[in-house]
């Protein structure tokens, strides 16, 4: 071995030693992050929130997934006639339910910036019940089943109306 071989192996391995020994310096990769303020990518999909309310029951958000991890729960009432509800652990957050979903311009289902998805510790059956289900899902029923009863209702009136003005 020359003399320039053994100042460019000894180069090396500096270079080397000086790199391992910034990585054992630097600050850990893995930090607490939830109390700083981190501040999301536009490109982040978190935790589902689904409006109830806004949800029309159409299943355009469980036919667009790729994994189907949507099943449309009934609810009873004509209009949402079912909502969504999400398998957490078979989700691969990919946000094609949010574009699917029909209604306008707020969407019934979407992908917040919430990080904090934390299960507790235990089993695969807990993992696996974890589910995004709608927020205001009882009192969108309560809501749905009075408009029914209001429709109905001037549907009868209606009716007599006009049984009354043929006699």
């Amino acid at each position: 071995m020359d003399l320039k071989e053994a100042v460019k192996l000894s180069v090396e391995a500096t270079k080397k030693v000086a790199k391992i020994s910034r990585a054992i310096t630097a600050p850990k990769a893995t930090e607490i992050w939830w109390d700083r303020g981190v501040k999301r990518k536009l490109t982040y999909r978190g935790r589902h929130r689904i409006k109830a309310q806004l949800c029309v029951g159409c299943g355009m958000c469980s036919r667009g997934c790729p994994v189907n991890c949507i099943e449309m729960v009934p609810t009873g009432v004509k209009k949402p006639r079912a909502v969504p509800k999400i398998m957490a652990s078979e989700c691969i957050f990919c946000g094609l339910c949010e574009d699917a979903c029909p209604t306008k311009p707020e969407k019934a289902i979407e992908l917040t910036d919430n990080y904090s998805m934390l299960v507790e510790p235990g089993t695969w059956e807990k993992l696996s019940a974890y589910t995004f289900e709608p927020e205001d899902l009882q009192e969108a029923i309560e809501k749905a089943k009075k408009l029914e009863e209001m429709i109905e209702k001037k549907k009868k009136e209606a009716l007599k109306k006009k049984r009354g003005e043929k006699k």
